[in-house]
């Protein structure tokens, strides 16, 4: 799963080791520390997200409630849903 901030992209994949846990790498050191910061943030080999970490999935529902919390809406336009 991908998730785009406006400070950070994040992947997140499937931990194999553990399956109470998932792997969030990134593209900012800084971001998963604010996010994560009880987990030890590693070295990726991925260019395009150089940092990791290891969050059970309660620390990532934790962080992915930060996330949508920090959503700022006037950015959005004023469309309007139309049911067809």
């Amino acid at each position: 799963m991908l998730i785009q901030t406006s400070k950070a992209n994040f992947l997140i994949e499937k931990n194999l080791g553990k399956s109470d846990c998932v792997k969030i790498k990134a593209d900012s050191k800084e971001e998963l520390q604010r996010f994560f910061g009880s987990s030890n943030v590693q070295f990726s080999i991925e260019q395009q997200f150089p940092f990791q970490v290891l969050a059970c999935k309660q620390e990532f529902a934790n962080a992915l409630i930060l996330m949508v919390k920090e959503i700022e809406y006037s950015d959005f336009g004023q469309e309007t849903y139309v049911n067809s």
